[in-house]
């Protein structure tokens, strides 16, 4: 099967990448597992359930999964073998199978045709592919198909309800299918952007929330700090962390850092602020700045993940 990396562009118009800095690379494609396996590190990336009836995270991470169906073909003429075997490629989902094993969770791919029009609901079809079919021996995929009606009462069921966020919906999401359902009252959840982990224990160290700065931010990049969106219009996002930092490994809270960067080009570092407290009253640390430089980016985020390993032992 011939997978889509998820790209974060304009709902109304896919064409419309979200803007990035003109003379440096993202900080996603500079944390890659290559990269951070120089420090016996691995980070995994999902989407994750609250249950907002009981603030409870829900322990089976999705990772979308949408597919190019001109080379593979439609989802109806996949067998479930086809299914498991491309699973088997897709390095992401792996990944976060071994995360899962390694604390107790399950992972599924959300498989879907992402060229799809989503207005009829119960003619759409999405394949949701879980790991572990068989928890006592950790192995096999359990296959669904479903509607997309019925994800939607799947999404509502995890998130204790139904959570509209207006009409208009997302201006920017990942895929169609996200940008079709954040209009109605199921929305996609939410996702951690890395979630970095000991490379041989596949136990979680820390969250990084990577937290993107413009040209039409209300202040500038040095001024940026968790005070500006929390409480406010990034609360439920950092309170979502918050009880993913402390669920995800009982007993003990993993920390959560927020990596701010820049799409200015005169804007040449990143900035780290540890967020420390509980579900609804997080404040942020004193940041850390580190300079990127554009011949070298890669040492500038050397430091940085050696700053948040530092801190997080």
């Amino acid at each position: 099967m011939n997978f889509l990396e998820p790209v974060l562009a304009r709902c109304t118009d896919r064409t419309v990448l979200a803007k990035e800095n003109p003379v440096l690379p993202s900080p996603q494609s500079i944390l890659s597992n290559d990269f951070l396996s120089e420090q016996n590190l691995i980070g995994v990336s999902f989407d994750y359930f609250i249950d907002w009836t009981s603030n409870q995270l829900n322990k089976d991470f999705w990772l979308k999964c949408p597919f190019e169906s001109t080379i593979t073909g439609d989802l109806s003429h996949l067998s479930d073998d086809d299914i498991t075997h491309g699973l088997r490629g897709h390095q992401k989902f792996m990944e976060l199978v071994a995360f899962s094993s390694a604390n107790a969770c399950s992972a599924s791919a959300i498989v879907f045709d992402d060229c799809h029009c989503w207005n009829d609901e119960e003619t759409s079809s999405i394949i949701i592919a879980r790991w572990p079919k068989d928890p006592q021996k950790k192995k096999g995929l359990e296959i669904s198909r479903l509607r997309l009606s019925q994800v939607k009462e799947l999404i509502k069921f995890r998130s204790g309800g139904p959570f509209p966020i207006g009409k208009k919906g997302l201006q920017y999401g990942t895929s169609c299918l996200e940008c079709h359902l954040s209009k109605t009252d199921a929305l996609w959840p939410g996702d951690v952007d890395l979630l970095l982990c000991g490379k041989s224990s596949m136990k979680p160290i820390a969250i990084i929330e990577l937290k993107k700065h413009t040209e039409s931010s209300k202040k500038n990049f040095r001024q940026q700090k968790l005070s500006n969106y929390y409480p406010g219009e990034d609360g439920p996002k950092y309170d979502r962390l918050a009880l993913l930092s402390q669920q995800i490994s009982p007993g003990r809270k993993i920390k959560i850092f927020t990596l701010y960067y820049s799409t200015l080009r005169s804007e040449l570092s990143v900035r780290l602020e540890e967020i420390v407290g509980t579900f609804g009253s997080l404040i942020g640390q004193q940041q850390t700045s580190f300079n990127i430089t554009v011949r070298d980016p890669v040492s500038g985020y050397r430091k940085v993940i050696e700053e948040i390993a530092k801190h997080s032992n």
